[in-house]
């Protein structure tokens, strides 16, 4: 038996709702880099060594991501490729990590920076772009009423 796939069955509000933390989940993850980067630093190497500027700027990357989560949560349809473009970042960033700032040389804080910000996302943000691209289909061949 088929059930009537509507857009809402297709994106439902809790795919929204997770968007929706994981835009307040960047502001609050890029403005403690963005305000103490060294402390973040030392604390993820777990080293007492000089931050590298870079750091800095990967807060700044971690804001504007929240913008894209939050754009996608609002208009799934109209950008349902960014939950892509957040899972590719994820993967990335995860990447660039291990290899510029932790210079592969990873202990547990680093472990666990690796898998709660980057890898546990991955797999949810490609669940919610094929949820995404479903949404817009439906939308665009969805019967429009015309206005008398």
């Amino acid at each position: 038996m088929n059930s009537l796939q509507t857009p809402q069955t297709i994106f439902p509000n809790w795919v929204r709702g997770f968007l929706l933390a994981a835009t307040a989940y960047n502001i609050l993850w890029g403005v403690f880099i963005g305000w103490f980067p060294e402390t973040f630093f030392q604390w993820v190497t777990e080293s007492k060594d000089a931050m590298p500027a870079i750091i800095e700027w990967q807060g700044k990357a971690v804001l504007a991501m929240a913008a894209v989560y939050l754009a996608c949560a609002i208009h799934p349809g109209k950008f349902w490729y960014f939950a892509f473009f957040g899972a590719l970042t994820k993967l990335g960033g995860g990447i660039w990590f291990y290899m510029v700032i932790l210079e592969q040389e990873v202990g547990k804080k680093g472990i666990f920076h690796l898998l709660m910000n980057d890898a546990i996302w991955i797999p949810m943000l490609i669940f919610i772009g094929f949820r995404a691209k479903a949404y817009k289909k439906a939308k665009d061949e969805a019967p429009t009423e015309e206005t008398v």
